[in-house]
């Protein structure tokens, strides 16, 4: 649950109250644009790869209410991978959708995905895709200059191994200020991650452990009740560990770092 703090200097100003609600019916078109590059040791051998997707990103709210559910649709999708990985195939991800579920701060209850997913990307990576959307909101009204934290939790199982992603995230609400002569609420925010997972792959024990630092700032348009931009740095470092039934130990590290950007289409 997001705790919200009004700093002094602002306790006068006109509190605002930041919820997601536009009229149901209503759509909106974002141009995205990501890039993950991950660097990774294996014994002698480093291996490097950078993946890149841009595309075009329906958002349409269907029902209104304290539980809020969206049809998020793929119209355009480019995506690319430069090192050790072939360019998954992403002609099935166009129409994809998925049904989002979430409260008006953007908390996501539900997501799931329809239609023809391509193999080669897989349901989960668009249902992560599709609830990491939305920047979350305060639960109370805000002025300028006030703080409110947020903890995330994401469970994420991947070829037998299960991890547990926690993010804290402090943020910030700077002045109003204006994009393309609207009026927006622009939010800054900071925050720290830590990951730790363990499971079986082949018959051989794994653990993983790691820790980074996220960073980003969001546009809220109050009259539209969504988000204009969105912009996001994640720097995670971290070292998977497979020990074998001989009990000879293996150490991978890793490194990754996201680049992810969303910007309303007008």
């Amino acid at each position: 649950m997001a705790a919200l703090a009004t700093l002094p200097a602002f306790a006068t100003a006109h509190a605002q109250s930041l919820g997601y609600g536009p009229p149901q019916g209503a759509s909106f078109r974002y141009r995205t644009s990501n890039q993950l590059i991950v660097s990774q040791q294996i014994l002698e051998s480093e291996n490097h790869y950078t993946l890149r997707a841009d595309g075009i990103v329906r958002l349409t709210l269907m029902n209104s209410g304290p539980r809020l559910l969206w049809r998020l649709g793929y119209e355009e999708l480019n995506l690319e991978i430069e090192g050790a990985f072939p360019s998954p195939r992403v002609e099935g991800l166009r129409g994809a959708v998925v049904t989002l579920s979430t409260t008006p701060q953007g908390v996501v209850l539900d997501a799931l995905a329809s239609g023809v997913v391509s193999p080669g990307i897989g349901t989960q990576y668009v249902e992560r895709a599709a609830a990491a959307f939305l920047p979350r909101l305060p639960e109370r009204a805000a002025t300028p200059g006030a703080v409110w934290t947020d903890t995330l939790l994401v469970t994420e199982v991947l070829q037998g191994v299960t991890a547990e992603v926690t993010t804290v995230l402090r943020y910030v609400v700077a002045d109003t200020s204006a994009i393309a002569g609207r009026a927006v609420v622009p939010v800054e925010y900071t925050g720290t991650i830590s990951v730790t997972g363990s499971g079986l792959i082949e018959g051989s024990r794994v653990q993983v452990e790691g820790s980074g630092r996220v960073s980003g700032h969001y546009l809220y348009d109050p009259a539209d009740r969504v988000f204009d931009l969105h912009e996001q740095e994640q720097v995670l470092e971290s070292t998977l560990t497979l020990m074998s039934p001989e009990r000879r130990t293996v150490g991978i590290p890793s490194r990754q770092v996201l680049n992810a950007r969303s910007e309303r289409v007008f």
